[in-house]
């Protein structure tokens, strides 16, 4: 396809996803989304079967941190860190277990969504670090400023990178498009837009859906044009920007 659609950072905000969805052309754009489905919302279960069943039909899903934190709590589930505020674990389990699990402790929890969910979970244990299109480069986190293959960014790096990649120009040839970082602390106007570097090279795309003031974006590039559209989701209305990149 000659374009892409770009979601980031859902964090179990299905109704707004489905919003955003409705600016999508699948007849001529390519979908993809860049990790951090769950945490924070409370409709995470309804967003991972969504994008799940988008892939099975031929979107590019990619992993987030909060993916990878998930994981981690299956094997450690007394790791009380994740179940905080700052993660915001608590809503995805919740929306995770049934009622007839009777789980009174987070060992049970764990163990129940382990027995209920093992089609979803080796979904989420495949999920791709990052990938490639035309002149950009998509990943949750960002790349390794260093490397001149961004390929070659350790994977933690690659979904939890932040103010080194921000600040620092990248080697690699490629526009790097990310989440991860909510716009809201990028943005010299503190707004949840779409942030773009000063010489164009990156993109971050996480509009701080779960913030006061923040939305949710979707972006759409095309092949060998450096004009973009942006949706954003902004108190359930939908708000559409196209703009050019800097060369």
């Amino acid at each position: 396809m000659e374009k892409v659609f770009v979601v980031a950072d859902i964090h179990g905000h299905y109704g707004k996803l489905e919003k955003l969805l409705t600016c999508w052309r699948p007849e001529e754009e390519q979908l993809i989304f860049l990790g951090d489905y769950i945490d924070r919302g409370h409709e995470s279960l309804a967003v991972l079967q969504k994008v799940k069943l988008l892939t099975e039909q031929g979107a590019i899903a990619l992993t987030g941190n909060h993916e990878q934190l998930f994981l981690r709590w299956l094997t450690e589930p007394d790791w009380a860190h994740y179940l905080g505020n700052n993660i915001g674990g608590m809503a995805t389990l919740t929306s995770l277990q049934r009622p007839e699990w009777r789980a009174n402790t987070n060992e049970e929890i764990a163990q129940g969504i382990i027995k209920h969910y093992a089609d979803l979970l080796q979904w989420i244990k495949a999920l791709p670090l990052f990938y490639q299109w035309n002149q950009y480069f998509f990943v949750h986190g960002g790349v390794d400023p260093e490397q001149e293959d961004a390929t070659q960014t350790a994977p933690r790096d690659l979904i939890w990178i932040r103010e080194k990649f921000h600040h620092t120009p990248h080697k690699a040839k490629e526009t790097v498009v990310f989440g991860h970082t909510p716009t809201l602390y990028l943005n010299e106007s503190g707004t949840g837009e779409l942030w773009i570097s000063p010489c164009g090279k990156k993109i971050g795309l996480d509009g701080g859906v779960i913030m006061q003031g923040g939305q949710f974006n979707g972006l759409v590039l095309t092949k060998g044009s450096d004009e973009i559209t942006v949706y954003s989701v902004v108190e359930e209305q939908i708000k559409t920007v196209t703009k050019k990149l800097a060369k």
